[in-house]
């Protein structure tokens, strides 16, 4: 296994992404648990093993907001042949407009995640969503690096979108619950507003009793510190 030795080397490559900004999920299994940390795929490396929460830009593309980012990375040879990458949805899409203080409520609109045939969205009624499997080749040179097409009816308005999930690794139980921060339109410091409020209002708060119990909260969001 290729783990330990990539996140050493990967210590020096963490400085250059902040925090889950432009970053992948990078996947491994630690002490039998599904762990989620930065993944860069140029480097080839993991780093930052607990991280939470991600962001990524939509745009409109035909009749649908859109990103392909997070995407998910698995390092070279890291895992067994034929490991299944999977995931559920754990609660609604939540949604903030932008206006006033930093507060999601749920969204009128699903997010659905493709990936060539398959999909699934997220659920109005907040109930858990299973997800599909990917298949892990570990021969694949440079290591898995796969990317779901996000996308949400472009009739929704533009704002911060907050999806939670979990992934799962097979033979390693789940992860923790992710958040990934979605810009549809929005200025970038209103997006990393958002961020801050969910690193310090979510994290580590449980998936969809604390989505739902930020509803309303008032404002703990402070801008990100400069670089």
């Amino acid at each position: 296994m290729k783990l330990a030795a990539l996140i050493v080397c990967g210590a020096a490559a963490s400085l250059t992404l902040a925090h889950g900004e432009d970053a992948d999920y990078g996947l491994a299994i630690i002490d039998g648990v599904t762990s989620v940390g930065l993944g860069d795929h140029d480097a080839g490396v993991i780093t930052e093993f607990g991280e939470r929460v991600f962001a990524a830009e939509m745009g409109i593309s035909g009749s649908n907001w859109y990103a392909d980012e997070p995407g998910i990375f698995i390092a070279e040879g890291s895992l067994l042949d034929n490991t299944q990458v999977s995931f559920t949805l754990t609660s609604a899409l939540m949604y903030w407009d932008g206006t006033g203080s930093v507060g999601f409520s749920q969204s009128a609109h699903a997010m659905t995640l493709g990936f060539g045939p398959a999909s699934v969205s997220t659920a109005f009624d907040n109930n858990p969503v299973a997800g599909f499997s990917i298949n892990y080749d570990a021969d694949q040179v440079g290591g898995f690096d796969e990317h779901f097409d996000f996308t949400i009816d472009a009739s929704a308005d533009a704002g911060v979108y907050l999806l939670a999930n979990t992934f799962s690794l097979s033979g390693a139980a789940d992860s923790h619950v992710i958040y990934t921060v979605f810009n549809a339109g929005l200025e970038e410091d209103l997006h990393e507003e958002a961020i801050e409020y969910v690193e310090h209002v979510l994290v580590p708060a449980p998936g969809a009793a604390g989505l739902l119990a930020m509803a309303g909260v008032g404002a703990m969001a402070r801008r990100r510190r400069a670089s």
